[in-house]
């Protein structure tokens, strides 16, 4: 059986959150996924993965622009 592949993309201005978006990539592949960590502005397609995990940091109460054009782009 192959592993289902999964996308974790982030939107982060100072790093924290691209660390967290690795740490659950580690995470998801110890317990069997295939996960790619990509930065949110580089994802132009998520039809290749079987789920998605898309996060970014907040700012003033709104989500990183990065974070949120990628949710737009591929809704």
């Amino acid at each position: 059986m192959n592993a289902k592949r999964v996308l974790i993309a982030y939107g982060s201005k100072a790093g924290a959150t691209a660390g967290i978006a690795e740490e659950i990539g580690r995470t998801l592949r110890d317990d069997g996924f295939d996960a790619v960590v990509l930065p949110a502005d580089t994802v132009t397609d998520v039809s290749g993965y079987d789920g998605v995990v898309l996060g970014g940091a907040l700012y003033a109460g709104h989500w990183t622009g990065k974070a949120r054009r990628c949710a737009r782009r591929n809704a």
